[in-house]
């Protein structure tokens, strides 16, 4: 992440209240000294009145920008997960599992997935800035630390957003799937799954000693969420010793919640082999997604407890 621009932001962010020398000097006195002493307080009482959503828009167009000039964060955290569903889904176009196409199928499990590098992407994405000394400089200003993240997350959310688009377009319009049944709960497992990943990303940035080493904590989890919570193949599919724990994995409840609220059918217990899953209404997806979503806020309260132990302003060394 570039100092130099994140430096801009925070001298715009900390610095907007009078203009410097507004002194009124040593003889100023009646009317011109009243209105030399009344700007900075018009300009602090304007900061406090909107400061935080300046801020938080701040570092959402910093964090927006910096996102899409890096090759290596666009690949990993907008292209994969499309040109993974590509490479993966377009072979199951003929083919069946649970009662829907198996490809439309795949293709929502790559929606979750994109939580996964959004997760990569907010690591990386803090712990240079936090390298860079940048998130050091900006708690010593006026801008809060929510808004701080806030922007950041709200940008790695943008991005989510997109692919939801584009993979949810691919799914309609080239698999053939149906609306998603219940839009409801589709949205509400997005937002618990993108904050989960939001969440856990801020904690293990605590763990990651510097930029070049984030990939050696995002890949491990990057590639049990893809080959162990249901992404590709229903986790029937493994090997019946690891089934349970798949199914606890952070990912493995977004998956099968996101399935259940797009197809309106009980994912969780489907199989190659098996028969189709029968419909359920509305009132039924949600009282089966309530033990997924319960499980995702464990994790996230979790992540949450653990970032507040792990989590560093400063640079772990030097």
């Amino acid at each position: 992440m570039s100092s130099a621009t994140d430096s801009s932001v925070i001298r715009g962010g900390a610095g907007g209240g009078a203009p410097a020398g507004a002194t009124g000097g040593t003889g100023a006195a009646g009317p011109t000294a009243r209105r030399t002493e009344e700007r900075p307080r018009a300009a602090a009482e304007r900061h406090r009145e909107l400061g935080w959503p300046q801020y938080a828009r701040g570092q959402f167009l910093l964090s927006w920008r910096v996102f899409w000039r890096n090759r290596r964060s666009t690949f990993i955290g907008f292209l994969l997960p499309v040109l993974l569903n590509l490479v993966v889904a377009a072979p199951l176009r003929d083919k069946e599992i649970g009662g829907v196409n198996a490809a439309a199928y795949s293709t929502v499990g790559f929606i979750g997935f994109a939580l996964v590098t959004s997760f990569i992407n907010l690591l990386n994405g803090v712990v240079a800035r936090r390298d860079d000394l940048v998130l050091k400089r900006l708690r010593g200003t006026e801008v809060p630390a929510t808004a701080i993240f806030a922007g950041q997350l709200g940008a790695a959310g943008a991005v989510v957003l997109l692919q939801v688009l584009l993979l949810g377009g691919l799914s309609v319009g080239w698999f053939g799937a149906p609306l998603p049944a219940d839009p409801l709960l589709f949205v509400v497992t997005l937002v618990a799954g993108y904050l989960l990943f939001a969440v856990l990303a801020v904690a293990l940035s605590g763990l990651t000693p510097s930029a070049e080493a984030a990939p050696m904590v995002a890949t491990p989890v990057l590639l049990v969420c893809m080959f162990g919570s249901g992404v590709v193949a229903p986790l029937s599919s493994m090997p019946q010793w690891l089934q349970e724990p798949a199914h606890n994995l952070p990912l493995a409840p977004v998956v099968e919640t996101l399935r259940t609220a797009w197809f309106g059918r009980p994912f969780g217990t489907e199989s190659w082999s098996g028969g189709a899953l029968a419909r359920i209404d509305l009132l039924h997806g949600w009282q089966h997604a309530t033990g997924s979503l319960l499980l995702v806020a464990a994790w996230t309260a979790g992540a949450a407890v653990l970032g507040r132990r792990l989590f560093r302003w400063e640079p772990r060394h030097g």
